[in-house]
């Protein structure tokens, strides 16, 4: 029976409803179907912006579409769905799996493929840096001096080293957040941590509480010498230093700003605990809200096309649905930085991102470090 009053759903407002299909218009032109046969969903995406859908009525649309699918012909879902456009030459990885059968499954997932997902998610949030500090250990220190190209960004330059940008700027008098330019002279280590110039009033003792090292490690890694007499410009390095951030700089993941569903209980897609926020963005790129290395990008069952950062000892970030991955594992990125393109893979049933912030192993609500954030549409 068709339901006249429209409703807001947590991607849009609906405009066509039945017992078991819907319709539901995530902006102007953009509009998101979804049909619930006993234990499956079928689910598509027919954007009014391309040629192929500017002259077919919605609402013709929708009566085919119902037919067809009352029938039990589901081979017309992957038809209706517009690619995306050309290919990114420039990303690192670059995922359109829209519609293909591993997302069709992963959209009609059952509880049991769902906590399957969590799981993994789990055992990927429990993981630490991807360098190996064994192998830092056995390197033999050396540090380089190199000239910055013409357009290079400290994250470039941090993964073409394969050191992280805090080991860049800290051995090079530099802030990680800094702007370089062509030509800057920096001082890059073969390993994680810093390169350190002492300064009068300094102690070794008091550099290694600041930059959390232990002082056996500074020992050990700078041989044996009489470290109760520092003298000003002397260098030593610091395995492992990281520069403290006082306030770290945490920005939106997503120009709108705007949260189509919140931190906490929901009843749709599922009645459960929502532990992240739902963010408006149609097909649109999205930022790293903080410096980082990633530490995951590929497929995430439930989640779609995954990226997970890390950001320090305590805080990590995932961003889920992405259509487009433009980082890989291992990658140093900094603070708003382009790392994906939202869209609408895995369990989901509109282009969103889902933006989790996990401190310590829990999910805590975004809103506590992103401000500026808004439910208004």
């Amino acid at each position: 029976m068709l339901i006249p009053k429209k409703e807001q759903t947590t991607f849009g407002r609906e405009v066509f409803k039945t017992g078991n299909f819907r319709i539901i218009r995530t902006s102007s032109l953009d509009f998101h179907y979804f049909f619930s046969k006993q234990d499956k969903v079928i689910q598509g995406h027919i954007d009014l912006r391309k040629k192929k859908f500017r002259l077919i009525p919605l609402f013709l649309t929708s009566f085919l579409i119902t037919f067809f699918l009352g029938f039990g012909i589901e081979s017309t879902n992957a038809n209706l769905n517009p690619p995306l456009g050309k290919e990114n030459a420039n990303s690192a990885l670059s995922t359109n799996e829209e519609n293909d059968e591993t997302d069709k499954q992963a959209k009609a997932g059952d509880e049991r493929f769902l906590q399957d997902t969590e799981e993994k998610k789990r055992a990927i949030l429990s993981a630490t840096e991807i360098e190996s500090s064994v192998e830092d250990k056995a390197r033999k220190l050396k540090v380089i001096s190199y000239r910055v190209g013409r357009n290079e960004t400290l994250s470039e330059i941090a993964n073409k080293f394969k050191v992280s940008i805090d080991s860049i700027a800290g051995s090079s008098s530099i802030h990680p957040d800094d702007v370089i330019f062509y030509g800057q002279i920096l001082q890059i280590p073969n390993k994680q941590g810093l390169l350190y110039k002492f300064k009068k009033g300094d102690s070794l003792a008091k550099i290694a509480d600041f930059y959390k090292v232990k002082i056996e490690d500074v020992v050990s890694e700078n041989g044996n010498q009489d470290y109760d007499f520092v003298t000003v410009g002397q260098k030593l390095f610091l395995p492992g230093a990281v520069i403290p951030e006082p306030k770290p700089k945490w920005v939106s993941p997503v120009p709108s700003r705007i949260i189509t569903s919140g931190f906490g209980w929901r009843k749709f897609p599922q009645k459960k605990f929502h532990e992240a926020l739902d963010l408006k963005a149609n097909y649109e790129t999205v930022f790293a809200a903080r410096k980082g290395q990633v530490i995951y990008a590929g497929w995430m069952g439930g989640y779609g096309n995954t990226v997970v950062i890390l950001h320090d000892s305590d805080y990590k970030t995932l961003y889920a649905h992405n259509s487009k991955i433009f980082v890989k594992p291992g990658n140093y990125v900094q603070t708003g930085q382009k790392i994906s393109r939202s869209g609408c893979t895995g369990y989901c049933f509109g282009p969103h991102v889902h933006f989790e912030l996990i401190h310590k192993g829990k999910n805590i609500n975004p809103t506590k470090v992103l401000k500026g954030l808004s439910t208004k549409r």
